[in-house]
């Protein structure tokens, strides 16, 4: 049985597990005793959770413990509660300066992590129609380009992936090893990124079949539960393919994608803090 606590995890699971955060108070006759605090209001509620999971993003996209920038913080949650996406408040991450400073300036990853990201690069791959064609290009951080054409520095912009490939099948190992040729000197942010684009492009090229994204999101999960990730959260953890089936079944698909990008970036993390 799933108890209910008011935390994160509650709102992750809400929807699977059918439990309800009830209200703790009953009618009672009017006496001196003080009156017990109102519950939260669901904007309250929602904005509290809003930041929980903005904070969990950040920590594991900047591999920080502490947010190293209130003021930025404050504006995302905001964006937030007026509606924006995770997916989009990610994006925006990633793409933005601070990130791509740590993609520039930051050494190649180590073999353990450029191993780790081609292990599931290709699993990811393998399991799309149309996966993209990776090349020497794709392992140079993003720029943006400005309003009048200035771009963010005087170097030509460079796309981070080319355009998506026609359908085809290679075997597993092939895949791996032209990723491992293609991403060497590759900085870990930058491995990060990319696997997170790619699992974003899984999520467009299945928009419409949300079985198959559930299949697919449980067998993630349980693999990399296997290769010993620690997810977060206890019920992250949890080694039951249909209990994840049904939590991307029943969750928001926003909601999906990000559980989906939390866990390539925290594996990442994992086989860097690992690594020698």
């Amino acid at each position: 049985m799933i108890r209910c606590d008011r935390s994160i995890a509650v709102f992750l699971l809400l929807g699977l597990s059918g439990c309800k955060v009830t209200e703790r108070f009953r009618e009672r006759p009017l006496t001196s005793t003080p009156t017990p605090a109102l519950a939260p209001s669901p904007v309250e509620t929602l904005a509290r959770e809003n930041r929980e999971l903005l904070a969990e993003m950040i920590r594991v996209v900047f591999r920080e413990d502490q947010i190293e920038d209130p003021g930025s913080f404050e504006e995302l949650s905001r964006s937030l509660n007026q509606g924006a996406s995770l997916e989009g408040i990610y994006r925006g991450i990633v793409m933005g300066t601070r990130y791509r400073a740590l993609e520039s300036k930051s050494k190649g990853a180590s073999p353990q992590e450029l191993r780790a990201f081609a292990s599931e690069m290709a699993e990811l791959q393998l399991a799309m129609r149309n996966p993209t064609l990776f090349d020497e290009t794709s392992k140079r951080a993003p720029e943006i380009e400005f309003p009048g054409g200035d771009a963010s520095s005087s170097a030509p912009a460079a796309p981070a992936t080319t355009p998506p490939s026609p359908a085809r099948k290679k075997d597993r190992a092939a895949i791996e090893a032209e990723l491992l040729r293609v991403f060497i000197g590759a900085s870990s942010f930058t491995l990060k990124r990319v696997l997170g684009e790619e699992a974003l492009r899984k999520f467009d090229e299945d928009s419409s079949d949300s079985a198959g994204i559930s299949q697919w999101y449980a067998g993630l999960v349980l693999r990399l539960i296997a290769r010993g990730l620690d997810a977060g959260l206890e019920l992250r953890n949890r080694s039951d393919f249909g209990f994840h089936q049904k939590f991307a079944e029943r969750m928001a698909r926003d909601r999906v994608k990000w559980e989906v990008l939390n866990r390539y970036h925290r594996y990442l993390n994992s086989v860097a803090l690992r690594s020698p």
